[in-house]
């Protein structure tokens, strides 16, 4: 199973250079997951460190269950992928890796409550649980779609963090269209 993070206390600090010393050791520690009031505070207070912590998080995932060849599509594979980057000639490019971006953001979670509250529609609702069959060239348009609530999923991902990654590195996504099946 995954640890914490990967990241060093002192790589931490050479990404956050103004985060004080107790900000880099609590994110290390994992405080910076879920929606406790001493997780909010804490991504408040020592942001950059959180979001270091955050964006380890889902790369470490991306890198281990993704596909080699598709490497290229690791800088949207964070939590704070917007819509405006999705549209792009790399948003499309990586259409195809919604599976594992969606399957990693969630960290084994079922979030369509928080979905559903925030005003998800039902169509997008497989986004909260992780869970995105992109096997198909027409599910691939049908999703389309869903990536104007992004934001708002993501929201819901990061909010039901635990300290500890539930993903599985032996997970795959397959498809028989793009000869991984």
């Amino acid at each position: 199973m995954p640890g914490l993070s990967l990241l060093s206390q002192t790589e931490v600090a050479k990404l956050c250079p103004t985060e004080r010393a107790f900000c880099l050791i609590k994110a290390l520690q994992g405080q910076c997951y879920g929606n406790s009031v001493k997780a909010e505070t804490l991504k408040r207070t020592c942001s950059c460190a959180c979001d270091a912590v955050h964006f380890d998080r889902i790369q470490s995932c991306c890198r281990t269950v993704g596909r080699q060849e598709m490497e290229f599509c690791l800088p949207l594979c964070r939590y704070n992928t917007t819509l405006d980057e999705l549209n792009t000639g790399l948003g499309y490019k990586c259409v195809s890796q919604l599976t594992i971006w969606a399957y990693c953001a969630a960290d084994v979670t079922d979030n369509t409550a928080c979905c559903e509250q925030r005003g998800i529609a039902p169509e997008c609702l497989s986004f909260c649980k992780g869970d995105v069959p992109t096997c198909d060239l027409q599910s691939l348009f049908t999703y389309q779609p869903c990536l104007r609530y992004i934001e708002t999923i993501t929201h819901c991902h990061m909010k039901n963090l635990s300290s500890v990654p539930r993903w599985n590195p032996e997970w795959t996504g397959r498809c028989e269209w793009d000869g991984s099946d």
